[in-house]
């Protein structure tokens, strides 16, 4: 039996439908890739090699950098680990997260910190919303402890202080117990290889007694850094090599689990570290270009070729450069909630008072707020006891002059930007006190430098 002939106008109707259902399929959003977020704490933007570290010095983040965008200026939120990673989380900036020190220290068994309120929505929690199955690896133990909000979202929160390698191991290793299904995956992944005492895998050195050493010279007797400073620096550089070890260990897992390739990587630090410049020795003293200028590389899904970016960044932009990757996806409204990106508004940094710590140990010294605000190449520091430096970061990269008495009215417009975005937009909720810290813990914090 012959078939009937089909007339050209129901010919046309049909192509029209398979043609609106290939649109309609081409531009629905698409399943979105996991993410990976590293933070590699303490290291300075000048240790990598991309940056114009030592040649050599880190050849898996130089790689990550060559299909990456690198931001060539990324500055930190903060010069020290707990509000520069609430900033990561949040898009917040400290005074609006408050998750920061304050100045007295009322007992001996407290921190001089708050924790972040858990009504201020995290990365991880929105990323959780969308479906997406989050877990971190940490080793900061102490500041990055639950008990401070830092694990808000995170389904998953595997805190242990252990060299880069089993960090890395650890990772991996969640990755495979959440595989399986359409769930895309956000890691989180923190390396304190660079942190005090440097794990430089040498036991002929230890580093913690070299920083004392240093301490003990600049900031105790007033004295330069000199030999011992160029040693202690050489010896967290050490450091940085080896992590960057870890790190490529880290790559080659992702690869051979197919996810490299189609996930967003983001690599940064929480904030720098001081040998001596402008009179400090370590981190969480002050807010100089040697503790806030951070690396910051973010690699996109199917990117093959790395870029590099000249507008600002900032730590409050991390969340937002996920979510802009996120854009055309099914978890496309991850973006409403985190706006900030690069060279879209102010960048600032700030330190509160400094840690318990030396807030005994140097007196007056750490009793202010110190906040930066840049324009250009122009940094305007404020200090809450009236104290104002204008540095030129183009002549002068460390901004060891201060320019302010020369460009009076520069200064005074600058500093009234800073004030007026910091009365918007200051934190209004109340404080959270994350409780009394064990002897484990206040051990763990003699360990990194921040106990008694």
């Amino acid at each position: 039996m012959r078939a009937a002939p089909l007339d050209l106008s129901s010919l046309l109707v049909c192509l029209a439908a398979m043609a609106s259902c290939a649109n309609a399929a081409s531009e629905a959003p698409r399943v979105p890739p996991s993410v990976i977020l590293v933070s590699i704490d303490t290291v300075r933007a000048d240790s990598l090699a991309c940056y114009g570290g030592p040649e050599g010095a880190t050849p898996a983040l130089d790689a990550l950098a060559g299909v990456a965008t690198r931001y060539e200026t990324c500055v930190s939120s903060a010069p020290w680990t707990m509000p520069s990673h609430a900033s990561m989380f949040t898009g917040l900036y400290p005074f609006e997260h408050g998750a920061h020190t304050f100045g007295r220290d009322d007992a001996s068994r407290r921190d001089n910190v708050f924790a972040l309120h858990p009504k201020i929505e995290t990365l991880a929690e929105a990323l959780a919303a969308e479906g997406y199955r989050t877990g971190g690896v940490v080793a900061n133990t102490i500041y990055l402890r639950p008990e401070l909000g830092m694990d808000a979202g995170f389904q998953h929160w595997d805190v242990l202080r252990e060299d880069g390698d089993r960090v890395t191991d650890r990772a991996l290793a969640w990755l495979d117990e959440t595989a399986g299904g359409d769930r895309p995956a956000f890691l989180f992944v923190n390396y304190m290889d660079a942190h005090r005492p440097y794990a430089t895998g040498r036991s002929d050195v230890h580093g913690g007694d070299l920083l004392n050493a240093l301490i003990e010279r600049v900031m105790v007797e007033g004295e330069q850094g000199g030999a011992l400073a160029e040693e202690v620096r050489a010896l967290q550089q050490e450091a940085v090599t080896r992590l960057d070890g870890h790190l490529a260990t880290l790559f080659a897992g992702l690869r051979e689990r197919g996810l490299f390739e189609d996930a967003v990587i983001v690599v940064t630090s929480d904030h720098g570290e001081a040998f001596g410049e402008h009179g400090v020795v370590e981190h969480s003293k002050d807010v100089y270009e040697e503790l806030v200028r951070v690396p910051l590389l973010v690699k996109r899904p199917g990117s093959e070729r790395g870029d590099v970016r000249i507008e600002r960044a900032s730590s409050v932009d991390v969340a937002g450069l996920i979510a802009e990757a996120l854009a055309e996806t099914t978890a496309a409204g991850v973006a409403e909630r985190f706006p900030r990106l690069p060279g879209a508004h102010p960048v600032l940094t700030e330190n509160h008072f400094s840690r318990a710590k030396d807030l005994r140990r140097f007196g007056d010294r750490f009793q202010r707020i110190r906040r930066a605000v840049y324009e250009g190449e122009r940094k305007l520091i404020v200090d809450s006891r009236g104290s104002v430096e204008l540095n030129d970061l183009a002549s002068d990269a460390g901004g060891r002059t201060a320019r302010a008495s020369e460009e009076p009215d520069r200064a005074a417009a600058r500093e009234s930007l800073l004030q007026a975005t910091i009365d918007a937009t200051v934190f209004q909720g109340e404080r959270v006190l994350p409780g009394r810290l064990s002897r484990a813990q206040r051990d763990e914090m003699q360990t990194l430098g921040y106990g008694r």
